[in-house]
């Protein structure tokens, strides 16, 4: 028998909690690090600029309450 595995870490809940944990990432990334993601991340939102799609083309709730 295998021995029972322990019980993930609880995850934070809230906004409030994942702001704080967003900018303690942040704060822990050199300058250079920093610039690095914000450069992948501005490449990465210019590939996606045009491509959501009008609310026309949309798939529609067909269901309701």
């Amino acid at each position: 028998m295998s021995a029972r595995p322990e019980a993930p870490p609880e995850w934070p809940r809230g906004f409030d909690r994942h702001q704080v944990d967003q900018a303690g990432i942040g704060l822990s990334m050199t300058p250079a690090e920093r610039l690095r993601w914000l450069e992948e991340t501005m490449d990465t939102l210019r590939r996606w600029l045009g491509r959501a799609r009008p609310a026309a083309d949309a798939p529609r709730d067909k269901g309701g309450p």
